[in-house]
């Protein structure tokens, strides 16, 4: 059998439950990686819960995490995970935090899933072969989402992460001009502010310095609730660092106006 998203919905659910369980412990346990980046046994158990998941029901699926790496590279099939989303936020005991999870087949992703422990929201989405869509649950309801249709920059609501400090060394000087442009702008940062865009809460985010699985899911997401996602060339790579998503309607103008001076503000 597939995996499919009810098997995305079944390993959410435990690595809320695992989330939940360290959220805002004193003895929560934190390490630094080799690039300085933090990881929590919150991280790694979850991580462990997922590869175990998928070589008990999907045996020729692939794992491809943030804490472990690759597993079973030949496979056509890899589930892309990153076991919490914000881990510097659930360290600070910020609840916003969340596992991503996306499945890619020939290269391409085709079903994501955003699953956020605290607040008790979960977004997922599918995309590809005619199958666009995307849904949202809360604790009091289930529905569809859409972005917005606003078609206007100088009408727009922005997201962003942090515009200073060493998460945003890659960030081009072009975003102040950007922004300057928006009718409105905050700053949320992770998964959360693609997850606005995809629920018509704005028209687009940005967002840098960014690795394959921090950016897998909210692709299936965003494009299934008909925005698009890319990088900064206009072109979708999940080696590259950057990515726009946006509500579709001026993205070529969004990146227009990056790439006018596409050089890393000091």
């Amino acid at each position: 059998m597939a995996i499919n998203i009810d098997g995305l919905h079944d390993i959410a659910a435990e690595a809320d439950r695992i989330a939940m369980h360290y959220f805002l412990r004193r003895t929560l346990k934190v390490e630094s990686k080799a690039d300085h980046s933090p990881v929590t046994q919150a991280d790694l158990e979850i991580e462990r819960m997922v590869r175990q998941t998928v070589k008990d029901r999907w045996p020729e699926v692939g794992v491809f995490g943030e804490e472990f790496g690759e597993e079973s590279s030949v496979a056509v099939t890899r589930l892309i995970v990153d076991p919490i989303d914000g881990t510097r936020n659930f360290i600070r005991g910020i609840p916003f935090f969340a596992t991503l999870l996306a499945v890619e087949t020939h290269g391409e992703v085709g079903m994501g899933l955003i699953s956020a422990a605290y607040t008790g929201e979960r977004w997922w989405g599918t995309r590809g072969n005619g199958n666009h869509s995307a849904m949202y649950r809360s604790r009091w309801d289930e529905h569809l989402i859409n972005v917005s249709t606003i078609e206007q920059l100088d009408a727009a609501q922005a997201f962003h992460g942090s515009l200073y400090g060493c998460e945003a060394a890659l960030i081009p000087k072009t975003v102040s001009t950007l922004l300057a442009k928006t009718n409105r702008q905050r700053g949320v940062g992770d998964y959360y502010l693609h997850m606005l865009v995809a629920s018509g809460a704005g028209e687009f985010g940005i967002d840098f310095g960014l690795k394959p699985w921090d950016k897998a899911a909210l692709k299936a997401i965003v494009e299934g609730a008909g925005g698009r996602v890319t990088d900064l060339d206009g072109g979708f790579s999940l080696n590259a660092d950057s990515i726009v998503s946006s509500n579709g309607l001026f993205h070529d103008e969004i990146l227009g106006i990056l790439n006018h001076s596409n050089q890393p503000q000091n």
